[in-house]
């Protein structure tokens, strides 16, 4: 099935308006089946159906490698998903991440623009959502869908079936962080978490218990360091000029790491 379909409509301007083909988005329902009983039904772009799924069960916590796998089935013209799991997969034990990733100022914003000009369908139709894994400026993989929350869950699934490390990996979106987005990338424990839009405070609140760096708003040059910023590479420019202005004591209650 296609991902966009032509759609008349009416194109208004002012008080001027004309008929059009118009590019829009195709959403199904997708039926996941586990362990024969009827889980969850998804409305999603129909692409990585098996990406879509893995991706959720393991931000579910009921898989947490591919060997947890023992059979998916995918009936594209029923929109079906049939996954046969492990019933009790291997606990991991959940530790606040301590990754020794260090990036760049520079690469943030080279990495939010790589994957918003990645987007064809979005460039095409606005009506779309991207999100990537990324290992410092190089891209692993890049999903898209109507729904963000879909489009994590495939870049973590083509993760787990391709048995890729993203525990020291980047994870990038192109809208707002909330804190069932956030709670995906901690039960994946990825450290660091990039988006062009604005955060939750719920979403803020579990980055600083996960120990994952959160940002938002980066929008050319331009960003918002929430949670964890030692993982930035922040120039002792920058730190001079925030004493000078006397932000210290603030910077000191919201980043521990300034702490001595």
């Amino acid at each position: 099935m296609d991902t966009f379909l032509k759609q008349v409509v009416i194109k208004v301007k002012g008080e001027q308006s004309t008929i059009v083909d118009d590019t829009v988005i195709t959403e199904v329902p997708l039926t996941l089946v586990v362990n024969d009983k009827k889980f969850f039904t998804f409305f999603c772009t129909p692409r990585h159906f098996e990406e879509l799924t893995v991706g959720y069960l393991l931000s579910r916590g009921m898989i947490n490698k591919k060997q947890d796998i023992l059979e998916c089935l995918i009936d594209e013209k029923k929109n079906t998903v049939k996954m046969q799991i492990k019933e009790h997969p291997e606990v991991v034990e959940k530790t606040t991440l301590k990754e020794p990733l260090a990036v760049k100022i520079q690469t943030i914003y080279q990495i939010m623009s790589t994957n918003l000009k990645a987007s064809e369908l979005y460039q095409e139709t606005g009506g779309i959502h991207s999100v990537a894994i990324f290992d410092q400026e190089k891209s692993v993989i890049m999903m898209e869908d109507v729904a963000r929350h879909n489009a994590v869950d495939k870049v973590l699934g083509y993760c787990v079936l391709n048995d890729i490390d993203y525990s020291n990996k980047i994870l990038v979106v192109s809208g707002r962080i909330s804190a069932g987005m956030l709670s995906k990338a901690d039960q994946a424990k990825i450290p660091m978490v990039l988006s062009k839009s604005a955060p939750t405070s719920l979403a803020i609140d579990q980055a600083e218990a996960a120990g994952i760096t959160l940002v938002g708003f980066i929008r050319g040059e331009q960003m918002n360091i929430y949670t964890h910023p030692a993982r930035i590479d922040l120039n002792d420019e920058l730190f001079r000029a925030i004493v000078k202005i006397k932000r210290k004591d603030f910077l000191e209650k919201s980043f521990l790491y300034l702490r001595s």
